[in-house]
């Protein structure tokens, strides 16, 4: 036996195994919370695998599906949101895999059953959550406060955030500056910041090379690939990234689009682009459980 054997026959095993409906009737059904990289794949290869032997839902409220990794190039300007975007459709055409545009809202393990914000309860004998990530608004003061976020941008899940920053820098004047901040280690795609910032330094020299870009890292240097970034920053951006490490934002002034070190630093952007902490989202639980 192979090793992409042993692991499609090890996956549908753990699906499997102990499954309520295994002695019934009933296919054994496998229920996925969270449609991102994560959920879509195990719920494709989950019906793959099986060859149609596991009924397979997938819970996820958004209608298509975008590619985060990649949305940095809409930024730079050589991909369209549209480009990176795609239905669930074949998902469910294609592998059989059943689509429910829902979120869930609660989870009982002893009934192995999920609720939905709709209402609907539905029965699983095996769970797998990937919900993703959410943001930790609450430690940057400034951008809590009621329209911020709608101003100050983070694009940090594809989307119409995407499209919106792109508009900022395409309405920047020449000469202006992009400053992105940098949260603490660790975070969802560690390359993802100076990825980030070759694309909007790409943009700026084609388009607007007075422009700079001023990435303000909370970490003290690079945290993903840093040989490589600094090599492509030197040869390729030089005089355009200017990399500022041990710069922890803290607060932001909405306002005056300015990011705030924990030493009290301050610094004004004519576009700002700030990412928070995040934390892996809490997954619906149990009625009474804490979250």
């Amino acid at each position: 036996m192979d090793r992409r054997t042993f692991v499609q026959a090890a996956a549908i095993l753990a699906a499997t195994t102990g499954c309520a409906s295994m002695g019934g009737q009933a296919k054994p059904h496998v229920v996925v919370v969270g449609g991102g990289y994560g959920g879509a794949t195990a719920a494709k290869h989950v019906r793959m695998w099986s060859q149609g032997s596991i009924d397979v839902t997938l819970i996820e409220p958004n209608a298509s599906f975008v590619s985060c990794p990649l949305s940095n190039l809409v930024l730079g300007g050589s991909r369209k949101l549209q480009d990176l975007t795609r239905s669930y459709d074949e998902l469910q055409r294609k592998h059989g895999v059943k689509i429910l545009h829902d979120s869930a809202s609660s989870i009982d393990p002893e009934k192995r059953t999920v609720k939905l914000l709709s209402g609907e309860v539905l029965s699983y004998d095996r769970l797998i959550l990937s919900p993703g990530i959410e943001f930790l608004w609450s430690e940057l003061p400034g951008m809590s406060v009621e329209g911020a976020q709608d101003k100050i941008l983070h694009a940090w899940k594809a989307g119409p955030q995407t499209t919106a920053l792109r508009a900022q820098l395409e309405a920047m004047q020449d000469g202006g500056v992009f400053v992105m901040t940098v949260p603490p280690a660790p975070y969802r795609c560690p390359p993802g910041p100076y990825e980030r910032v070759c694309q909007v330094a790409h943009y700026f020299s084609q388009h607007k090379p007075k422009s700079k870009v001023l990435l303000l890292d909370a970490n003290e240097d690079v945290v993903s690939k840093g040989p490589l970034f600094k090599k492509v920053w030197k040869e390729r951006y030089a005089g355009i990234i200017e990399y500022r490490p041990s710069f922890k934002t803290v607060d932001v002034d909405v306002a005056a689009r300015t990011a705030i070190s924990e030493l009290g630093d301050k610094v004004k952007a004519d576009v700002l682009n700030v990412v928070p902490r995040t934390a892996p989202a809490r997954s619906p639980r149990r009625p009474g459980w804490p979250i």
